[in-house]
């Protein structure tokens, strides 16, 4: 059977999981999206060929080494959509391309466009983590009416939300049954009201309508993946401390691979804030203040030993997709993965000259492009038009740029 025409006739086509027995995956590959923002940059000199003349091998490459031939590295970029604001506060345009300090709301990020194209058949649309405790100013992720989407920041309660056993199942299908009548109500009276009011009215109230529509979809959502299992993972979340990015950073990678792995989401966004503390044998400290190095030469060699471990963190963890077998081949196969960082000098507090790391399969050797004072929109413009095939404009994208 024909799985679109099946779903046609359920009227459930955006409700329902791919479905093997009726041939969904078989020749049709999976699309992901992994997102990984580092709010404190990486020391350029040591990461951009060519960035510093007395650098002749930028030493964070060497990191990157195990994937490196399906690496794509951008410098230069700017951020014109960026208001300058108090400190580390506009680093939460990275993804959208956009700040406004007199404003409270921020506009659609990358990886949430992204999400409306391939979020519908998981049982979340998206998800967002955090390697670290959040603050304010740490926010990335914004949804098309860019309002903050939350980011999870406990290892324990992520794991819980994927893999976690609910204690009342029929409790929670009864609450969700009535949501959706309260929503049924509320729209019918609603509607019966729109032949009595003016123009500026009407148009509220189809905002309105909107916003209903948008809830109705996500009761229906949860209400069918309410009566499905959640799937089993071998896995026990590790004792970790909260103060170490290395440790935080770990686990959260490792749930974002098992995310994937059983098709819980295809778009997963992770932050690593700038406050925790760092600790191994031959340095103890904190990264915010190693970035902020005022060019000190044995604060600048903490801060590399900090961002070699950040950098291969994400190398290892390109290697279990690699390792990780999917429907058809392997998570990395199916995953595009930007690593970026929300400013492109902490220690001078500057949001453009932005470095950008893409993986994908169908990069076959290593290869660095600068685009200088090219908006980092047209990057993320690039990757949507990949997973949509439409060729649209994203914030002050004024060009493409190539994946590959």
């Amino acid at each position: 059977m024909n799985r679109r025409t099946l779903l046609k006739a359920a009227g459930m086509s955006l409700l329902l999981p791919q479905l093997e027995s009726f041939g969904e995956i078989k020749g049709t590959q999976t699309k992901r999206l992994l997102t990984i923002v580092n709010h404190l940059s990486f020391h350029q000199p040591e990461l951009v060929p060519g960035f510093d003349k007395k650098v002749k091998k930028p030493s964070l490459l060497n990191s990157l080494k195990e994937n490196k031939n399906n690496l794509k590295l951008f410098s230069g970029f700017d951020n014109p959509g960026i208001q300058l604001g108090l400190g580390h506060t506009p680093s939460v345009g990275i993804l959208s391309g956009y700040f406004n300090k007199l404003e409270r709301k921020n506009r659609i990020s990358v990886d949430q466009q992204v999400a409306e194209y391939i979020g519908q058949d998981t049982r979340f649309k998206s998800l967002a983590f955090q390697a670290g405790y959040n603050l304010n100013f740490s926010q990335v992720c914004w949804d098309k009416h860019g309002l903050p989407v939350h980011q999870l920041d406990s290892a324990k309660k992520i794991f819980h939300l994927l893999f976690g056993i609910e204690n009342d199942k029929k409790e929670q299908q009864k609450n969700l049954t009535e949501d959706k009548s309260i929503l049924d109500l509320v729209f019918k009276q609603a509607k019966s009201m729109n032949k009595n009011l003016n123009q500026r009215d009407r148009h509220k109230i189809d905002e309105y309508f909107t916003s209903i529509r948008e809830v109705e979809e996500k009761v229906k959502r949860q209400t069918y993946w309410s009566k499905k299992d959640k799937p089993k993972m071998d896995y026990t979340v590790p004792q970790y401390s909260s103060h170490s990015v290395e440790e935080f950073f770990q686990v959260m990678l490792d749930l974002a691979v098992l995310a994937f792995e059983t098709d819980s989401t295809r778009t997963l966004t992770i932050q690593i804030p700038f406050w925790e503390g760092f600790k191994q044998p031959n340095i103890n400290g904190n990264y915010h203040d190693f970035s902020h190095h005022g060019k000190k030469p044995e604060k600048i060699k903490k801060l590399l030993v900090m961002e070699n471990m950040v950098l291969n963190k994400i190398d290892q963890t390109m290697t279990k997709l690699k390792q990780t077998s999917s429907a058809t081949g392997n998570l990395f196969d199916e995953t595009k993965t930007l690593v970026t960082a929300a400013m492109g000098n902490a220690n001078a507090h500057t949001f453009n000259d932005l470095p950008a790391l893409y993986y994908s399969n169908d990069i076959k050797s290593f290869s660095h492009e600068r685009h200088e004072k090219k908006p980092i929109c047209n990057l993320y413009k690039s990757i949507i038009q990949d997973f949509s095939g439409r060729n649209q404009k994203f914030g002050e994208s004024n060009n493409s740029v190539e994946l590959v």
